[in-house]
């Protein structure tokens, strides 16, 4: 399959979130906690495990993300529901995306935590979610949920991307060579450039995410969401380092932003 442009998702309050299974310390209201990774939903055992939203009103919805999800190969599902109503979500809803791999594609990763999204067939407008978990085994657990409307650029990157990581530990040396280590997390990092935007593109895309995110706020990124074995690798959800303001290019009428993401996963 060929490569897919950048997209990028401004993640929706999850409202007030119910379920049906969580272990003490670990709610699944902390799914709605997209900026704080440490805080995780985790239930007891493998049974009954749901989560439901009322988000206090109609919202668009056409993509679903379950971040650092300790998934176990191809036997543990996800299903979305998203409707109008509690009775819908819980039942039959307008829109049900059955149960699905959460692990898509399959790979294997030393930490056991996967990152999985949906992307809708059609925007859905939706007041109420429910995500269920089938086919587990043992304890669940999953870090954040994400819903929204997914925006892709036009044009693709430009060749000098980066793929990085940023380590928050810090290290001294005493007078004979003795590190002083202060632990702290690896976190990776992404940076790219989106050239050649036109005015229409930033106005109606960029500019928006631009003033609604700032770099407090967190943004879901994926620089290639095409359904590869890298696209896990290539999925964050953290913050933008610095806004990504708009240049002006030599052709009156574009724009090039550069994009730095510090990613929490």
């Amino acid at each position: 399959m060929p490569i897919r442009k950048p997209m990028f998702v401004v993640p929706l309050s999850l409202g007030t979130i119910a379920t049906g299974n969580e272990a003490s310390s670990f709610p699944a209201s902390n799914l709605g906690e997209t900026d704080a990774a440490g805080l995780v939903w985790k239930s007891s055992g493998a049974t009954n495990v749901w989560a439901r939203g009322n988000l206090g009103s109609a919202q668009s919805i056409k993509f679903a993300a379950l971040m650092a999800a300790n998934a176990i190969g191809t036997s543990t599902k996800l299903r979305l529901r998203l409707g109008t109503t509690q009775a819908q979500v819980d039942g039959t809803a307008p829109y049900d995306s059955g149960a699905v791999n959460l692990i898509n594609p399959t790979i294997t990763r030393s930490d056991g935590l996967y990152h999985s999204h949906l992307e809708l067939p059609s925007t859905v407008s939706a007041s109420w979610w429910r995500i269920d978990i089938t086919g587990h085994t043992g304890d669940f657990r999953a870090s954040s949920l994400v819903l929204g409307q997914a925006v892709q650029s036009s044009r693709f990157y430009n060749p000098d991307f980066e793929f990085g990581a940023e380590d928050m530990s810090e290290v001294e040396f005493s007078r004979f060579g003795v590190p002083d280590i202060t632990p702290g997390a690896i976190m990776r990092t992404l940076n790219f450039t989106l050239e050649w935007q036109s005015e229409a593109e930033f106005e109606a895309t960029f500019r928006p995410i631009m003033e609604a995110r700032g770099k407090s706020k967190p943004l879901w990124v994926c620089l290639d969401p095409d359904a590869t074995t890298y696209r896990q690798a290539k999925t964050y959800l953290g913050f933008l380092r610095k806004v990504p303001y708009a240049t002006g290019q030599r052709k009156p009428g574009l724009f090039s932003q550069e994009f730095n993401v510090l990613s929490l996963y």
